[in-house]
């Protein structure tokens, strides 16, 4: 009997950069992809798996609304009355002080 040791591939880790290249060279139109993915050690059931994750990927970017940053909160209504009611307020009181200022600088002149 003969002692016949097969030994398994090892599999590496690619990052997805990496990931991302084999996609979109694997997308090319009349790419050799049974080719590309023994070339990066890979099973079309991972190719499956990639350009799930790639679409997924670009749905979530896209649907993403907004510029990026803090997310815009909405704000009850109760407390955009109260705001808007102390805004109006405060113009009104530097309006007074403003209007005090110029008569009290006639009375200097």
């Amino acid at each position: 009997m003969k002692n016949i040791m097969t030994t398994k591939k090892e599999r590496i880790k690619l990052t997805p950069e990496q990931l991302f290249a084999v996609y979109q060279e694997c997308s090319v139109p009349g790419a050799a992809v049974k080719l590309i993915l023994e070339r990066h050690g890979l099973r079309p059931w991972e190719l499956v798996e990639i350009r799930k994750k790639v679409r997924q990927g670009a749905i979530d970017a896209l649907a993403s609304k907004g510029k990026p940053g803090r997310p815009i909160a909405a704000i009850p209504v109760e407390q955009y009355l109260k705001t808007d009611k102390e805004l109006s307020q405060t113009k009104d009181a530097l309006a007074a002080v403003g209007h005090e200022l110029s008569l009290l600088k006639k009375r200097v002149s």
